[in-house]
């Protein structure tokens, strides 16, 4: 399995990892660093050099230019040459996301029993 550090993007993991899951046949998965990406069959094929490319386009496409894309075997840094982070300015909507699996709802309530049935399962 491939991992892909992106601990100075974290802002920007779910949108990489959407990304990812649209260009490769692997299921991305998203840690509290890192995606790691699932192939979805035992005979796909997941190139480290691929997933290197479409890092760096997802990073252009978004007009992130101070990240450094770099390969050490099977793990994938990306890292700013700054001292920043980069962030995402999102809107507050006032819509709570489900963390496991991406439910949207406006109600606390309704999130917390929604939340509660993953652990069910």
């Amino acid at each position: 399995m491939i991992s892909i550090e992106c601990r100075d993007i974290n802002d920007l993991k779910p949108e990489l990892a959407g990304y990812l899951s649209e260009k490769l046949p692997a299921v991305p998965v998203i840690r509290t660093n890192d995606i790691v990406l699932d192939p979805l069959t035992k005979d796909a094929e997941i190139s480290v050099n691929d997933v290197h490319t479409y890092v760096k386009t997802f990073l252009e496409r978004e007009n992130i230019n101070d990240c450094v894309v770099s390969v050490d075997g099977d793990k994938i840094l990306v890292s700013t040459t700054s001292e920043r982070r980069v962030q995402v300015k999102r809107p507050d909507s006032g819509l709570l996301e489900c963390p496991h699996c991406g439910m949207v709802t406006p109600y606390k309530e309704e999130m917390d029993v929604h939340i509660r049935i993953h652990y069910f399962f």
